[in-house]
């Protein structure tokens, strides 16, 4: 199985697990600090259609997702990817701030937060989905700091 290139400028960071992983520069500091409040990832990017885009251009062989509209749909959105009982924790505590409390209360307003769980052949994945607005990390950065 190819390995993706990494299009981010990163850094590596060594999780809880004390497995070393690649995070994109802009998330590292809210992963260090979802990591330091005990919340597990999975999963982040920083603009997954711009990452999509990315290593579909730089890859030999078919994606196998990521076509054109999937590109366009995620530009400009960051992601994190979380189990589902941390992800309900995060977004409960985030729906307690003055800034995130809207955005992750109400979906589908300017600047809300996309959030799912896939369902697969077996049932629900196990881990949810939290897509945001790129530009709103360095607030969820600062957030998380002061927690």
């Amino acid at each position: 199985m190819p390995t993706d290139p990494t299009i981010h400028p990163h850094e590596t960071l060594t999780a809880p697990t004390g497995e070393r992983v690649q995070i994109d520069e802009d998330m590292s500091p809210i992963v260090r600090d979802l990591w330091r409040l005990g919340y597990a990832t999975s999963a982040c990017c920083q603009d997954v259609g711009e990452a999509t885009a990315g290593v579909r251009e730089k890859r030999t062989d078919p994606l196998g997702y990521g076509g054109d509209p999937f590109i366009e749909y995620h530009r400009g959105w960051a992601l994190l990817k979380l189990p589902i009982p941390d992800a309900m924790r995060f977004v409960a505590m985030l729906a307690e701030t003055p800034t995130f409390g809207e955005r992750v209360r109400h979906p589908w307003r300017p600047g809300s937060w996309r959030m799912n769980v896939p369902l697969e052949p077996d049932g629900f994945s196990d881990a949810a989905l939290l897509h945001f607005p790129k530009q709103q990390i360095p607030e969820l950065a600062e957030t998380l700091q002061n927690q």
